[in-house]
């Protein structure tokens, strides 16, 4: 008989819930029903954008991240369904969000652990993709040295991503945007959009890549579940994505990304400065998902500067 699970979302959360889902499927021999609410509303506010729109895991969201998930082997059915559709004695994987867990601080699928009483081994992958699918529309000679995955949420803006353009074959994925915003931010001229359609694709290109750069996002949750070589753009506010296992590293500065880098690539890159002025920021883009805290609305209103805290 198989396992049967839920969760409402968001992608990340899903992802991250999987060591725990093929932990306990392994220890009973078999595998697992995972139900993916529909109608879970995300109560956004008015002016925050987010790609799911009114709910949690949207249509289009679950068709990207479905071709992925049903190729792992511990899961027997993925559904996209009404929470009233959803059997009742599944079990809730949104239990790590009312456990008294401190959700700013630590690794999320370690929230898992946590709120489960369920050992499993950090270190250890829980997505595996063979490269060479053949129903992933992805060129087999697409060459990709770096792979970067960079969202407009928990930014560390001193990082100079213009050490980039010293190194041949740097491709990124993720949303128009995001790609836009990238190459405009820090003038890029030899980074390529690389437009996948799901994250089955995306998977297939990180383990093509010899290493996938990015922060905390769905994007990352995928290179760490592969174990993939990665390296994290570290948000110090809210540290919930350290990678562990495999070749593996959190930067908070360029020099530290150029040394790490340098070594994966065998390749000596020159150290650029950090950017005057960064610092560590929820959103580049208030629209596209962040809402400053009433707290910081109020002291800009009263036009109060606020201080670096890092």
């Amino acid at each position: 008989m198989s396992l049967v699970f839920k969760h409402s979302g968001r992608l990340g959360d899903i992802l991250y819930s999987m060591p725990l889902v093929k932990q306990l499927a392994e220890l009973q021999d078999t595998s697992a029903d995972y139900y993916v609410s529909s109608d879970i509303p995300a109560r956004l506010g008015k002016d925050v954008f987010h790609p799911s729109l009114e709910v949690m895991v949207n249509s289009n969201l679950y068709d990207y991240i479905e071709p992925l998930l049903s190729r792992q082997i511990y899961l027997n059915r993925i559904l996209h369904v009404p929470t009233l559709a959803i059997p009742r004695d599944a079990i809730d994987l949104d239990q790590f969000k009312t456990s008294g867990l401190n959700l700013k601080a630590g690794l999320i699928y370690g929230w898992y652990r946590k709120a489960f009483g369920v050992p499993f081994p950090l270190e250890a992958p829980w997505i595996s993709v063979d490269c060479s699918v053949e129903d992933a529309e992805i060129a087999e000679d697409t060459e990709i040295s770096v792979l970067v995955g960079r969202t407009t949420r928990f930014c560390n803006t001193r990082i100079n991503y213009r050490i980039l353009d010293q190194i041949k074959g740097v491709g990124f994925v993720g949303l128009e945007y995001e790609y836009e915003d990238f190459i405009a931010r820090y003038s890029l001229k030899n980074v390529r959009h690389i437009k996948v359609k799901n994250a089955l694709e995306l998977a297939i290109l990180m383990c093509r890549a010899k290493i996938f750069v990015g922060n905390q996002s769905s994007n990352f949750a995928i290179a760490e579940g592969l174990k993939v070589p990665r390296a994290l753009e570290a948000f110090e506010p809210v540290p919930v994505a350290t990678p562990v296992g495999g070749v593996c590293f959190e930067y908070i500065n360029t020099k530290f990304l150029v040394s790490f880098l340098s070594n994966v690539l065998n390749m000596q890159l020159d150290v650029l400065e950090d950017i005057a002025g960064g610092d560590y920021h929820d959103s580049i883009k208030p629209q596209d998902g962040y809402v400053l805290p009433l707290k910081q609305r109020v002291k800009n209103l009263l036009g109060i500067a606020k201080k670096a805290r890092y």
